[in-house]
């Protein structure tokens, strides 16, 4: 309902005579956004039902309408207050006497703005923006366990909701991309409809490999330069930083705790001394590569071991692949056509039509499409787009560093990569 009338006044605009009090301000305030709606809500009225009106009615409905708008010609802080109160009521009343069974209550529109606020998410969400969390550590060291990124859509083209039925494609997923995607088939319970992320290094028809743990394609090595030849694989495991408590020394931390608190496992004066012993407790170390593909700078790892108790572990993918046997336990059974006598171009790999081959950053730690199988188009989800949000090694604080970067830049890889 319209605010109430007080009665005839000669109150002055905002800006003449005696100053509002602020009582009198929201009044206006108030009556100026009741304004606003009775107008928008007349036009509509009159574009949709004015048909029906009689032409004295519409004429009426009409006049007090264009009363009302030359009342709030002047700006806000301009106007009468009792003009305006005078216009607005007029206004409503008009429209309560003649239109009313076409009005909108308060409830229609509440209801009315939820509907279209969440069909407008659900339509971004299946046909634009989809937010993913990454779940496990396959793709360090570009994307962190936990991060939260925005996936596109909308670049490889449209599908029906719920379904793999595409009904608009713009283009395929080139090398290099990070895409999110459908686990395809339902071999295994534990990814049989989720979603993963990984980075596609082949298409269709190309003859890929690995050799040494070095990509082949096409008879020729990806471009890599090394950047590190032995350091921590940003796992989740230990941790090495400025004791808290001693800043001068280093100490390393266990990944668990609760709180941001951690366990120290030892102290050290010198940060070198302390990356050894962490490295030395997580039996692994990482050597790192700055990688070209497809015109994509990124930063790719692999495991390479560390002497523990006189054993070594190390690597635990292999570091040639495709496979020269199919081996039933440890791969998918999507994974048999990559080794011979199904792969006819071992010890290359001929990626088929309509399918794509995804690997992930940390090659040594990722069960991928290597394990089981090749990913269909119409598996594919989306493109990653950005980090919105993303947590320390403590998984506890934000980590602002990385929020809102880019997912396909690596700041540190060269600028001279072309596709």
């Amino acid at each position: 309902m319209s605010p109430k009338s007080k009665g005839p006044s000669t109150r002055p605009a905002a800006d003449s005579g005696p100053r509002l009090s602020r009582a009198e301000r929201r009044e206006l305030r108030d009556y100026g956004e009741r304004a606003d709606w009775l107008l928008r809500e007349s036009r509509r009225l009159l574009k949709r039902r004015g048909r029906k009106l009689s032409a004295a009615v519409r004429e009426e409905v009409e006049g007090t309408r264009a009363s009302l708008v030359s009342v709030c010609e002047p700006p806000p802080h301009e106007r009468n207050i009792d003009s305006l109160q005078r216009a607005v009521n007029a206004l409503d009343d008009s429209l309560a006497r003649h239109l009313a069974r076409y009005r909108k209550s308060a409830t229609r529109e509440y209801f009315e703005a939820i509907f279209w606020a969440v069909f407008l998410a659900l339509l971004i969400r299946a046909f634009v923006f989809e937010a993913f969390r990454i779940p496990t550590g396959s793709m360090i060291p570009t994307l962190q366990v936990h991060d939260h990124l925005f996936v596109n859509k909308f670049i490889y083209g449209l599908k029906i909701p719920f379904t793999r039925i595409k009904f608009l494609e713009f283009r395929a997923p080139h090398r290099g991309e990070i895409i999110v995607f459908e686990y395809p088939y339902d071999d295994d319970p534990d990814s049989t409809g989720k979603d993963l992320i990984k980075r596609v290094v082949a298409v269709p028809g190309d003859r890929v490999r690995l050799q040494n743990n070095r990509l082949i394609l096409n008879g020729d090595q990806v471009p890599a330069q090394q950047t590190q030849v032995f350091g921590g694989c940003g796992e989740g495991g230990q941790s090495v930083r400025a004791c808290d408590n001693a800043p001068a020394s280093w100490c390393v931390y266990a990944a668990d705790g609760e709180g941001g608190e951690r366990q120290v496992l030892g102290h050290f004066a010198a940060r070198g001394d302390a990356q050894a012993q962490s490295l030395a407790m997580d039996g692994y170390a990482c050597a790192s590569y700055h990688e070209c593909l497809g015109g994509i700078a990124f930063t790719s790892q692999i495991r390479v071991p560390v002497e523990r108790g006189g054993l070594w572990r190390g690597q635990v993918n292999d570091p040639d692949w495709p496979p020269p046997r199919f081996e039933a336990g440890r791969f998918g059974p999507h994974a048999r056509r990559y080794a011979p006598p199904e792969n006819g171009d071992w010890p290359e790999f001929v990626v088929p039509e309509g399918h794509l081959l995804m690997m992930g950053d940390n090659r040594d730690n990722s069960k991928d499409g290597r394990f089981f199988g090749l990913v269909p188009y119409d598996a594919v989800k989306g493109k990653a787009g950005f980090v919105w949000f993303a947590y320390k090694d403590d998984f506890y604080r934000p980590n602002f560093d990385r929020i809102g970067t880019l997912v396909h830049q690596d700041p540190q890889a060269g600028e001279d990569c072309h596709p």
